[in-house]
């Protein structure tokens, strides 16, 4: 008796939410995003350059995957040609996609 009131404790827990807190490298990826989106918002070449290597340095340390790197890449391609409302369009998309931190959390 006493196990299957456990069991449901646990069971409860992790379909609450309090599984699955975003890490600090989940918080910290979420803070690069917004401030690339920034970047492209205000159409700051040289923010835009600052965050490019902050994406760089993040993936070579390891704290962006290759996917999510090339879909950062593309946005920073897109704002580097010129294109920034497609580069803004393309960052909000990514981010709808792949959010790092849910709202709330």
């Amino acid at each position: 008796m006493r196990t299957t009131r456990i069991g449901n404790v646990l069971l409860a827990l992790l379909v609450s939410g309090c599984h699955g807190a975003p890490t600090q490298e989940d918080r910290e990826n979420a803070r690069v995003l917004e401030a690339l989106l920034t970047s492209i918002t205000l159409v700051n070449p040289r923010l835009l350059e600052d965050n490019a290597v902050r994406v760089k340095t993040r993936h070579d340390e390891g704290h962006l995957t290759d996917e999510e790197y090339q879909s950062f890449d593309a946005v920073i391609t897109k704002a580097r040609g010129g294109d920034w409302a497609g580069a803004e369009t393309a960052c909000y998309e990514f981010r709808k996609k792949r959010s790092f931190v849910k709202p709330g959390q």
